[in-house]
């Protein structure tokens, strides 16, 4: 997973490589501080810890969904919980594909440290 982090007048912005880019509105838009990553460091160690044995968390926000599953991350936004009709226009079904992203739990744990390492160095 590439990604970079800029500091600007209004916070941190993360982007994220095309095939990632959820988990950069995931932290754009959920305000992912200090207890949040203390929280998702600890499910990150404790499926580790169970790993092979099945492991599933979830972490709700306003627009994003976190979900560790097994040995993978997977952030989804919320809108595509709703249920839409089958004739969806073929443009809607891209811009979806765009809302929801995978990663393996070690990279993902690597991107959340680099973010974290990325804000202790502004505060």
């Amino acid at each position: 997973m590439e990604y970079q982090f800029t500091r600007t007048a209004y916070g941190v912005v993360t982007k994220c490589s095309m095939e990632h880019e959820a988990f950069g509105y995931w932290l754009n838009n959920e305000s992912i501080q200090k207890e949040k990553l203390q929280l998702i460091f600890e499910k990150i160690t404790l499926c580790k810890a169970t790993y092979p044995s099945s492991f599933e968390w979830q972490l709700n926000g306003k627009e994003y969904t976190l979900y560790i599953h097994d040995d993978e991350v997977i952030v989804k936004a919320n809108s595509l919980m709703l249920n839409y009709s089958d004739d969806i226009e073929d443009d809607f079904q891209l811009y979806t594909q765009e809302s929801i992203a995978v990663c393996g739990i070690d990279d993902f744990e690597k991107f959340i440290i680099a973010y974290q390492d990325f804000l202790h160095r502004f505060h």
